[in-house]
């Protein structure tokens, strides 16, 4: 437009190669960022080498056009309300100058290489102007980045409350196992898998034996004691691909994922010969605890409701404890005559000892 109202001093091929040049500039970094090149920069934003760009393209602009530099230097503004939003409050100063020193290269290029001449008066004018201006962005811009940097850090530990909310909501807050209502998501995500075919999986009720002693005896302090170290050695029995939760009491539920009945009962023995092995030790005020758990196995059956599949782990469970304790008991083992004889095999094994195993001892 200035070229046509005779403002630029140019023939036309030179103004269609200026347009040319600065199209293809301007179109160089959309492309970059919308085929993800400008990833492979240090910074992936490409600020510096934007502002870089558009501060020679208006420096020369400038210099060309001197009738109407006093209109160009706002492109030069533009350029330093872009950098508001992508550079640190510090760095708006010195680019303050920048801007200046280009604004009165352009003046000096057109001294020594222009035959047009300089009218100092309105350079002078509008040089103090745009300094004023560019040093009022600044400040405002240090403010709006100052502001911008607060709310980053707002949002910084906003995310980390939310992710603290979060973890309370999944988690139980003593031991650090997932809750009953995580679990119910975990075992409804184990449900759909399985429910399309080709896909195991069981659930165990663990409850430790003669817990409520423990409390009796030594105090809540030490049955949450307990019942941390507990956890943490359920936690560890495990393999990567279970899960375990805790939903009430000294009751925790391990979810087997791919796992049939069996190898379930494989897994809940190491898991009892584990708790069985464990010694609590809870100070110099109180001995070392030892304790037994109980444990029901129940394998999913296609298309049933996650409740049924707990109640028949809990069965399972209730029967363990009827066995007399310390001991796994599975869906296959409630059948008809099994249950009586794994019944009777673990009475016999009790009364062949002074005490019962499954009763909290002290070491």
């Amino acid at each position: 437009m200035a070229w046509y109202l005779g403002y630029v001093y140019w023939t036309a091929g030179e103004i269609a190669g200026f347009l040319l040049a600065t199209g293809l500039g301007h179109c160089l970094f959309p492309w970059l960022i919308h085929s993800s090149r400008n990833l492979n920069f240090s910074d992936p934003s490409l600020t510096s080498l934007q502002i870089g760009w558009h501060l020679a393209i208006g420096s020369y602009a400038m210099y060309a056009a001197p009738e109407i530099r006093s209109l160009l230097v706002i492109n030069l503004l533009l350029i330093m309300l872009f950098s508001v939003f992508r550079f640190q409050p510090n760095r708006l100063p010195l680019l303050s100058m920048i801007l200046f020193a280009a604004y009165s290269l352009s003046v000096m290029a057109q001294v020594l290489f222009s035959p047009l001449e300089v009218h100092w008066s309105r350079e002078i004018l509008t040089g103090l102007v745009f300094f004023l201006a560019v040093i009022g962005t600044s400040l405002l811009g240090a403010e709006i980045g100052g502001l911008r940097l607060a709310l980053k850090k707002r949002n910084e530990h906003l995310a980390q409350a939310m992710q603290r909310i979060e973890e309370l909501a999944v988690t139980d807050e003593l031991t650090g196992l997932y809750n009953r209502r995580h679990l119910m998501r975990i075992l409804r995500r184990q449900k759909g898998l399985s429910d399309r075919g080709g896909y195991h999986f069981s659930i165990g009720f663990v409850d430790l034996d003669f817990f409520k002693q423990i409390n009796d005896n030594y105090g809540h302090g030490v049955g949450d004691q307990v019942l941390v170290e507990v956890a943490a050695e359920i936690r560890n029995s495990l393999r990567e691909v279970d899960y375990v939760a805790r939903i009430g009491g000294e009751e925790f539920v391990v979810v087997l994922s791919q796992t049939a009945e069996q190898e379930a009962l494989r897994i809940a023995e190491r898991l009892r010969a584990d708790i069985e092995k464990l010694v609590v030790d809870v100070g110099d005020d109180h001995p070392s605890l030892r304790l037994t758990a109980s444990v029901g196995i129940a394998s999913y059956q296609p298309e049933e409701g996650v409740e049924q599949l707990m109640v028949r782990a809990d069965r399972a469970l209730y029967a363990a404890k009827e066995c007399g304790r310390n001991c796994i008991i599975g869906e296959t083992d409630l059948q008809g005559s099994s249950f009586r004889q794994v019944k009777a095999t673990k009475e016999f094994a009790i009364s062949e000892n002074e005490e019962p195993y499954d009763q909290v001892s002290v070491s």
